[in-house]
């Protein structure tokens, strides 16, 4: 059940019409079947639409009390008679689109706060939203339809492009932001970088005199810290997705449509190309480059140039075909040691 107190709720729908979004082959026809909501295939009732992903989860659609559901291949051994039946090449990416028509984002209502601090050519803005307490220097600059939420601080300098939405108590400083971005509750970019020469008395400080260059449509999660560059730009790459609590250091450039998952740590001067995909926990060393397409494993510990198209795992990160073997041997090794 969705809790109407926290997220919005749209509906019902025809089963033709979400049919027609995802442009998917129907089955179990019934035009006049009404969609209330969408769920996964657990926790999906009647009147909602789940989908499967996996073939060894297709099992799972018999036990199911959804109405509909959005698979790859429709086979009548596994779909019942009473669940109609949408088939279309990637699931997962047809019930996202459904999904965000039941569920859609807040709508945008503009409104500058009297609580707010922000310079006075945006006080009497009807294309903006800035809600209470929020701090925005002289000489930032905020595109039209921006909202930035409570708490939240926009350093000098600072753009912003259109659309964009930023939730509460985010910082903003020596960074270029581009359209509808979304940075989550607690983001940091553009904080100082970690650039010192140690010496016998002491570290000195090396200034960081760079900047942060966001790309359009990228999501940033809760938490997460992006260090301007020390000279040039540290640089997020187009439709590229952030996990929450990820650390990426001064000068590292990530390309575009990446996913890094939660706790990933990336340090100084990396490149990583496009279509890159990081589980939980990942560390990758500074100044290497990561090819293009690479997948890493949670934990793995990348020291070293990837080539592109690389799957790898472990620590040292080691190709994933290696590091099953080595997983393998190592248990019969353990076993044998064990008689």
């Amino acid at each position: 059940m969705i809790n109407t107190n926290f997220h919005n709720i749209l509906g019902p729908y025809s089963i033709e019409t979400l049919s027609n979004m995802i442009n998917a082959k129907m089955y179990n026809i019934d035009n006049q079947r009404l969609i209330s909501g969408a769920a996964d295939v657990e926790n999906a009732k009647k009147g909602d639409i789940t989908f499967i992903v996996f073939n060894n989860t297709l099992g799972k659609l018999n036990k199911s009390n959804a109405s509909a559901c959005i698979i790859r291949k429709y086979d009548t051994n596994i779909v019942p008679n009473s669940m109609v039946c949408l088939e279309v090449k990637d699931p997962h990416a047809a019930y996202a689109i459904i999904a965000q028509k039941f569920y859609p984002k807040d709508k945008f209502i503009p409104k500058v706060s009297n609580n707010a601090d922000v310079p006075d050519k945006y006080k009497l803005s009807n294309k903006i939203r800035i809600d209470p307490y929020v701090v925005i220097e002289e000489n930032a600059i905020i595109d039209d339809y921006v909202w930035i939420g409570s708490g939240s601080y926009i350093g000098k300098g600072v753009k912003i492009g259109y659309g964009t939405r930023i939730h509460s108590n985010v910082s903003l400083e020596c960074a270029e932001i581009g359209k509808n971005v979304l940075l989550y509750s607690g983001v940091r970019v553009g904080q100082s970088g970690f650039g010192f020469a140690p010496t016998a008395q002491g570290h000195v400080v090396i200034p960081q005199v760079g900047k942060v260059v966001i790309g359009n449509n990228v999501e940033i999660g809760a938490n997460t810290c992006i260090d301007r560059g020390s000279y040039g730009p540290t640089i997020i790459g187009e439709g590229t997705f952030i996990d929450n609590l990820v650390h990426i250091a001064h000068n590292v450039k990530i390309g575009k449509y990446c996913a890094i998952a939660g706790q990933v740590g990336i340090a100084g001067s990396t490149t990583i190309e496009d279509y890159c995909m990081f589980g939980g926990q990942v560390g990758i060393g500074g100044h290497i480059t990561i090819g293009k397409g690479t997948q890493a494993g949670g934990q793995a510990g990348i020291t070293k140039d990837l080539k592109e198209g690389s799957k790898v795992s472990g620590t040292p990160a080691i190709s994933l075909s290696k590091y099953h073997r080595q997983s393998i041997l190592l248990q019969k090794l353990i076993k044998n040691k064990g008689k």
